[in-house]
């Protein structure tokens, strides 16, 4: 009693530096440009980690009991140096770390080795570890002799802009930010002796590339195609290649001359284009003219062979995935989609082009633009056999083909590419695949891009509450388990909506989760009756079902048979219809023909205009219930989620949506057992 009792409270030191992945042979990126990279750590001895104690003391109490109480914390800090890439790079520009924005001395670094060859080692490294003290030739990196680690003493996850080869092009909305003209990455890329990929100059047709009005370098800077690639990846050169030809509406072949064999770039671009001081002239002549005397038709066969797209396949619109400045160098998509075609079928979206080289948003808009266009009207191919006389036809090269047989009178179509028999076989001829060529379909206007607003996707963003979802009861052979009682919910939402969690009631009061829903779904209302009918199975070719999807979506056509197995199965006021043809009538207005009515057991019936309708497929959420559970009033609650899973709602705040299930007999002669399903409603 009456003593003096103090108290000390001390954090535990780590004893080194924590590092989450250490990857032996890591690739050192080759950067182009101005981009961002991460960087790796390459030398971090153990000596140099250092933990600083922190303690704090504080007196309490008065008279003969008092005492004191103190609390150690810890602070580390690492003798680091991270490698960014190869060098020489000209300089960094910007830093963040975790999403934060800031420079390299105020997060701790002191020195950058730009990466020259010879490279003299940094002198801190020198006179601390002189036995360690690699010059790093050829690497530009970033060191500090105690740079701040964060509380669990591991290094932060860094992002640095830097200038590297070729940053030739000014970014008039990033100042500070250069990117390099693709015929300079590619010679280099090809040609470099310390990193390229072996090839001589004098194999590559540099100045049929760089001079000339219908050259690559030409058309390249007349569109404004400049990029700023980081080969960050172990993978075949052409496979790097290949992204910056994709994003520049090129390709690559093999040219011949009087002296061998060379490669020469060539762009599709078909209209003249000047701007940015430069002025674009392509070459649309075709070579030959090709009859029907040129061909090897090879015995009865018809000289030409044609192969077409089906129209399901089209995806009118190409998004081009790219890493957009003005979003410090986050992933960003542009959408560009062919405007003809929207009007006609709406939009088709297709898997989006990931093209990271691209930096700018205007060099994304384009090229989504071209490969959009590109899939919808050109999807006519074309093979035949010629002699060895035109062995000197090459792949991108134009010719015109007459075909009485088929109706073409000097069409003119675009290698794509062509066999060459071997030496048993020369009777047969070259085997030519060609594409057709459109006029204009290899260009773009160049559009305006809204300048992004924001730093970065908000991952968070409120997805706001779904929309008003279709309750309905599954018919008894639809169910999941023939004859059971099953409940079917579709919703949807705003632009940020992405997926929701499905929560069932019994009372309103008490919710417990059931399900997710996945996608968004496509539902509505007729906008005209549609009358009964009397033709059973048979295809209703007579009657039309108009429908509205008022929160968007598309419908597609398919083929008969596909129709005829419900493929297209749309639940309509309880009568389950599979459609053939979807017909655009308006937005979000679709006219479906070719019905095959009364499926599953559901009865054939007029439906008025107003009813309810939805389309049954994956986006669909589907609920076994508990037979007490039928002709009983319930709730449900649909926890909404933004596109990256997050949002931030709560339960409380969604709306209850009731519904009463409704008994569903089967049709005769059909019978089934019921199984209970394992998760009630609360």
């Amino acid at each position: 009693m009456g003593g003096r009792h103090n108290q000390s409270q001390v954090d535990q030191q780590i004893a080194g530096i924590q590092v989450q992945t250490s990857i032996y042979g890591s690739c050192l990126p080759l950067v182009y440009g101005t981009t961002r990279i991460t960087g790796n750590l390459i030398f971090a001895p153990p000596s140099g980690f250092i933990a600083t104690p922190h303690t704090t003391t504080q007196g309490s109490g008065k008279g003969g009991g008092g005492g004191s109480s103190s609390s150690t914390t810890y602070t580390y800090s690492a003798f680091a140096i991270i490698a960014l890439c190869e060098g020489p790079i000209s300089s960094i520009n910007q830093v963040w770390s975790a999403g934060a924005l800031g420079s390299l001395s105020g997060y701790g670094f002191t020195f950058t080795a730009t990466g020259t060859r010879p490279q003299t080692p940094w002198a801190t490294l020198t006179s601390n570890y002189p036995t360690q003290a690699a010059p790093y030739s050829g690497f530009a990196y970033v060191a500090s002799a105690a740079l701040p680690l964060s509380n669990s003493a591991s290094i932060p996850n860094f992002g640095f802009e830097v200038i590297s080869f070729y940053a030739s092009v000014q970014d008039p909305l990033a100042l500070a930010a250069y990117d390099a003209l693709p015929s300079d990455i590619i010679t280099d890329f090809l040609t470099n002796a310390n990193y390229g990929a072996g090839w001589l100059t004098s194999q590559i047709d540099v100045a049929g590339m760089t001079t000339g009005a219908a050259s690559y370098k030409t058309y390249c800077g007349a569109c404004g195609f400049v990029l700023s690639p980081s080969f960050d990846t172990q993978k075949n050169a052409g496979d790097h290649l290949q992204d910056v030809l994709d994003a520049t509406n090129s390709e690559i072949i093999s040219h011949s001359t009087a002296t061998g064999m060379v490669l020469q770039v060539l762009p599709y671009g078909d209209v003249p284009v000047s701007a940015n001081g430069y002025s674009y002239v392509p070459n649309t002549t075709p070579i030959y003219n090709l009859g029907y005397d040129d061909f090897i038709t090879n015995g009865a066969k018809d000289p030409v062979k044609i192969t077409r797209d089906s129209t399901q396949d089209i995806f009118n619109c190409v998004p081009v995935e790219y890493l957009d400045r003005l979003l410090a160098y986050n992933v960003n998509v542009m959408q560009m989609p062919d405007p003809v075609s929207v009007a006609l079928i709406g939009q088709k979206n297709d898997t989006a082009k990931s093209l990271h080289c691209i930096c700018r948003a205007s060099v994304a808009s384009q090229i989504s633009l071209i490969l959009s266009q590109k899939n919808v009207y050109i999807r006519n191919g074309y093979v035949f056999n010629l002699g060895l006389k035109y062995m000197l036809l090459e792949a991108m090269d134009l010719v015109n083909i007459t075909d009485p047989i088929i109706g073409f009178t000097n069409k003119t179509i675009r290698i794509v590419s062509l066999d060459i028999p071997g030496e048993d076989n020369e009777a047969a001829g070259m085997t030519f695949t060609c594409e057709e060529w459109p006029f204009g379909v290899a260009s773009a206007a160049l559009y305006t891009a809204q300048t992004p607003a924001g730093t970065s996707p908000n991952v968070n963003v409120d997805p706001g509450a779904c929309a008003a979802p279709l309750i309905f009861t599954s018919p008894s052979l639809f169910a999941a388990v023939p004859g059971g009682a099953e409940v079917c919910v579709l919703t949807t939402g705003g632009s940020n909506w992405g997926t929701g969690d499905v929560y069932g009631s019994a009372s309103g009061s008490s919710y417990g989760k059931v399900g997710s829903i996945t996608a968004p779904g496509r539902y509505g209302t007729l906008t005209a009756t549609l009358p009964t009918w009397g033709g059973g199975m048979a295809q209703d070719n007579t009657n039309t079902l108009s429908v509205v999807l008022p929160n968007g979506g598309t419908l597609s056509s398919i083929d008969l048979a596909s129709a005829q197995n419900g493929l297209n199965l749309l639940w309509v006021d309880g009568e389950m219809i599979s459609f053939q043809t979807a017909t655009l009538t308006s937005a979000n207005h679709y006219n479906l023909t070719g019905l095959f009515r009364g499926l599953y057991g559901t009865t054939i019936s007029a439906h008025s205009s107003g009813a309810s309708w939805g389309r049954c497929d994956s986006a669909m959420f589907r609920y076994e219930l508990q037979p007490g559970q039928v002709g009983v009033l319930s709730y449900l609650k649909i926890l909404s989620f933004n596109l990256w899973g997050g949002g931030g709602r709560v339960l409380s705040s969604e709306t209850p949506y009731s519904f009463t299930p409704a008994a569903q007999a089967l049709p005769v002669p059909y019978s089934v057992v019921l199984q209970i399903a394992s998760t009630p409603f609360i």
